[in-house]
């Protein structure tokens, strides 16, 4: 009877701990909203892949003009010339692909669980931006493409399911995509990614000639209108960090600020002394066992004080504010040390 007391505590503990790390690893309730069911977006895919993995390539091109309508996105193209046609066919005829499309069904044969993350998405981009257009949505094989995995124009966007197949997907090291990369490839990421792409176009930001601090507060608002999207989903996934590299950042957040203060590299515009700290990479150079782009952290948890601390603020107000200084005075941040 002992024995059972102290295994049911040694549970509830293990549970306790398990709960307390969730919900570090969540995104605070504050950006939780209660939208009416008359406001819900709805969102129906249309995989453009099955479409063309499955028409009679002997009779291409009237079995394209039959989907020319609904897939315009890939099909605006002149039809009725030959060349188009044949590198059409060409391209549905190379085996490779073929087997890169079987893996993609066994992974994805149907989107009902994706079409209701995006569904909940973009009811909150609707929420707070009533004005902008809800894309139609679209799934593609893109030859694992990783440059192009969203395509995102406002009124359209479209997923390369083929760049969402898992870390070890077997044909990711024969395109030289680095496991680094590769650890963000699965289904986990595609709804941020989305949503990172929608915000990319939303905000205003050219590269030249900033510095750091423009940079961290640029991918800051990103990362933090992602919070504002996905408001359930884990913040190591919308950051594109594992678990174990999530954690080395809150760890580490005092020291690496304290770090660009000392070396005074916020202000800094060279572009050879700053890029480590917001490219991709394994780690961040001259931080053993961290993860890339550290910069890009720091930023999200800047913009994240900023809005804290600045309750008037809206979303919008934030997107459009293109002063990183003043958006860095006005955040109060002040990482605590662990």
């Amino acid at each position: 009877m002992q024995f059972l007391k102290k295994y049911i505590h040694l549970l509830l503990f293990l549970f306790f701990c398990i709960t307390i790390l969730s919900c570090k690893n969540k995104n605070s309730s504050k950006l939780a909203i209660e939208i009416p069911a008359n406001k819900k977006v709805e969102i129906k895919i249309h995989r453009y892949e099955k479409v063309l993995m499955s028409v009679d390539a002997n009779n291409l091109k009237n079995e394209l003009k039959k989907y020319k309508a609904e897939y315009m996105l890939f099909l605006d193209g002149n039809i009725d010339d030959t060349l188009n046609i044949i590198k059409l066919y060409n391209f549905i005829s190379d085996p490779t692909l073929h087997e890169i499309y079987d893996d993609l069904i066994k992974v994805y044969p149907e989107t009902s669980g994706l079409e209701k993350k995006l569904s909940d998405a973009f009811t909150h981009l609707k929420y707070y931006f009533p004005e902008k257009t809800t894309p139609k949505v679209y799934t593609y094989i893109s030859y694992l493409d990783y440059e192009n995995r969203i395509i995102y124009l406002d009124s359209v966007m479209a997923i390369a399911l083929d760049m969402y197949l898992g870390a070890d997907y077997k044909m990711y090291p024969s395109v030289k995509i680095p496991k680094f990369i590769s650890m963000r490839l699965d289904s986990n990421f595609i709804t941020s990614d989305c949503m990172k792409s929608i915000a990319k176009q939303m905000i205003t930001f050219d590269s030249n000639d900033k510095t750091l601090l423009d940079n961290m507060i640029y991918q800051g608002k990103i990362l933090y209108f992602t919070d504002a999207m996905l408001p359930e989903v884990d913040e190591n996934v919308k950051i594109g960090y594992s678990l174990e590299q999530f954690n080395w950042s809150k760890k580490n957040e005092a020291n690496l600020w304290a770090f660009f203060i000392q070396n005074n590299l916020l202000f800094n515009a060279d572009y050879y002394k700053i890029r480590s700290f917001i490219t991709e990479a394994p780690t961040t150079k001259g931080f053993k066992n961290s993860p890339p782009r550290l910069a890009e952290w720091l930023g999200w948890q800047i913009v994240k004080s900023f809005m804290d601390n600045n309750k008037n603020v809206t979303l919008k107000d934030l997107l459009k504010e293109n002063d990183a200084q003043k958006i860095l005075k006005a955040s109060k941040y002040k990482p605590n040390k662990t």
